[in-house]
């Protein structure tokens, strides 16, 4: 049976209203995963009470499924007394997730820079932070540039997930319309290749980063 292309044409629109909390979600969702997962990298560096924590965060994002983890929220956190909207809740999975991850990149990033680096800097008199912030910081972003985008890349795929909670992003509006039109074909090859299509944009985007991060390291 031949392709339906007004199908196709009919749905885009949908599409990219659902595309736009997609967006959304991992526009917001990310960086605070990132923020979370830089302050867990560090903690599990320290030698404090922290350590435990952020290492036992990094194995519960490892070993438990997100779709889990999405039921858990979605369906837990208001039998506890909080309320949880679907796009909060799609919002704090997003960053709970991506910390997780995001700890372990950071945390090998740290490694691949040579230690004699930052005892040399404080063995000048330099604090922590400042060797840090002078020393390892300006070199980390050639290590993380690459598996932070492959990073994004999947939790902007995963944000599929949260269809199960009547978010209504691109995967959700693709099912209300494969319900009415029985077209799956059309709608789900165009749902598929729009997410190829933004991949490919944020693929190309860390790769210009990477470019960018070397050269600026070269000429250090």
């Amino acid at each position: 049976m031949p392709i339906d292309f007004s199908l196709v044409g009919q749905s885009v629109p949908v599409l990219l209203k659902g595309l736009r909390i997609t967006a959304l979600v991992s526009l917001i969702g990310i960086p605070l995963g990132i923020l979370i997962g830089t302050l867990a990298a560090y903690a599990a560096q320290s030698h404090t009470l922290l350590r435990p924590v952020a290492l036992a965060y990094v194995e519960l994002v490892r070993n438990i499924p997100y779709l889990i983890l999405v039921y858990l929220s979605f369906f837990g956190l208001p039998k506890l007394g909080v309320p949880a909207s679907a796009m909060s809740v799609a919002i704090g999975c997003t960053a709970f997730y991506t910390g997780g991850y995001f700890c372990e990149v950071l945390r090998a990033a740290l490694k691949s820079v040579p230690r004699g680096q930052s005892s040399a800097a404080l063995s000048l008199g330099m604090t922590y932070w400042q060797t840090q912030r002078h020393i390892v910081v300006p070199q980390l972003f050639g290590f993380l540039i690459p598996p932070t985008t492959s990073l994004v890349i999947m939790m902007f795929k995963d944000s599929a997930i949260f269809s199960v909670m009547s978010l209504p992003e691109m995967t959700y509006q693709s099912n209300l319309l494969t319900a009415n039109t029985f077209a799956y074909l059309e709608v789900l090859g165009t749902t598929a290749l729009i997410y190829w299509l933004c991949s490919v944009l944020m693929a190309g985007a860390g790769r210009r980063l990477e470019t960018l991060a070397r050269r600026g390291a070269r000429q250090a």
